[in-house]
């Protein structure tokens, strides 16, 4: 495993980015400065399940950039999470 410093965070709960096997699990995620939960830069094998994510403008951010080749082999699970009051976009 190598751990990469990303630098200065941008305001979310959760940020995953080039990571690999991560279970996200049994959270209340809410009034975040930037995302809720991020999932990026070619993560793989992300399971994301039974949270509570609420009272949030951008959810879930699932993939990077639509040109960015690593993004297209990503595999993301989303189940049996709970979404709301006031969530606005970026759900799936």
């Amino acid at each position: 495993m190598k751990i990469v410093q990303l630098g200065k965070s941008d305001g979310d709960a959760i940020a995953m980015s080039g990571s690999s096997k991560i279970w996200i699990d049994h959270n209340t995620l809410y009034a975040c400065q930037d995302g809720l939960i991020d999932v990026t830069r070619g993560s793989t094998a992300i399971t994301i399940s039974n949270n509570w994510l609420r009272n949030h403008v951008k959810v879930m951010l699932l993939g990077h950039d639509d040109r960015f080749s690593e993004d297209k082999s990503m595999r993301v699970t989303v189940a049996f999470n709970r979404f709301g009051p006031k969530c606005y976009q970026r759900m799936p």
